[in-house]
């Protein structure tokens, strides 16, 4: 069984890092993500939640894989790298990824492709690259400045310190802090409430999102077309008013079977 896993039953897909002790971020590791990558686009799930075995998400990148490389070389690896992550992140389907122990560089630059983060309260996260004399190699500075902005994303690259996850969760990064044996039954939990959402109209608002962050509200605005429009001839938005209409404005919360479609 290969470092990086993919499994999925019905609508929920699974993404799992299995590389001993610390997960490291290896050559093999980023060939499994590029393969799973492959393999959750093409399948039929409505959300995914990203995970990693034993007691540390991910204690940062394996260092070999640094060693005397030169610029050509490290510019053909992050080529192939930075695209598979960056598909990670545009994934038409909320993700939620599970965090526990260490979260360290390329830990915390996988967590920042997620839509939604869930932390342990003793979980550590921080961005190290400084201390190898490097800088984020997948995305992560900017990354950050996203969720936290600028001056906090360089405070926490600068320094290389490790923050906890309370911290991270003030600074806009961490969606959700839980006590650290309910990390995965809260990740799996949202997951699945995702998985039985509205599947399209879900990947819209992320759609929308992500063209406000990359070229601002006038253009997140003409989005509304190309991604809200079309929304009006899904089943799921159609079965969403028909249960307005019939029980009124009060029954708005009430489960709603959607199908994704």
């Amino acid at each position: 069984m290969g470092v990086v896993r993919f499994e999925h039953a019905d609508a929920l897909g699974v993404l799992v890092v299995d590389n001993p002790p610390l997960n490291l971020m290896s050559a093999d590791v980023i060939a499994g993500f590029e393969d799973a990558v492959g393999a959750i686009e093409a399948a039929p799930i409505r959300a995914l939640l990203i995970r990693t075995a034993g007691p540390h998400f991910m204690a940062g990148a394996d260092v070999r894989v640094f060693h005397e490389r030169s610029a050509a070389d490290a510019r053909a690896l992050f080529s192939r790298a930075l695209p598979v992550f960056a598909r990670l992140e545009d994934l038409p389907v909320p993700t939620v990824v599970a965090v526990q122990g260490l979260c360290l560089a390329a830990g915390l630059e996988v967590v920042l492709c997620a839509d939604i983060v869930v932390a342990g309260e003793s979980a550590r996260f921080a961005q190290v690259e400084r201390h190898i004399g490097t800088t984020t190699l997948l995305g992560g500075i900017h990354r950050l400045a996203e969720r936290a902005g600028s001056a906090r994303a360089k405070q926490i690259v600068f320094d290389g310190d490790q923050y906890t996850a309370q911290q991270f969760a003030d600074w806009n990064i961490v969606n959700h802090v839980v006590p650290d044996d309910q990390v995965l039954d809260r990740a799996t939990e949202l997951a699945r409430r995702y998985a039985g959402g509205p599947t399209r109209a879900l990947a819209a608002g992320k759609a929308l999102i992500r063209r406000y962050l990359d070229n601002g509200v006038r253009d997140a605005d003409r989005g509304v077309l190309d991604n809200g429009a079309p929304l009006f001839e899904t089943r799921d938005m159609q079965a969403g008013v028909a249960k307005v209409l019939s029980g009124g404005s009060r029954n708005i919360h009430t489960n709603t079977d959607f199908e994704g479609r």
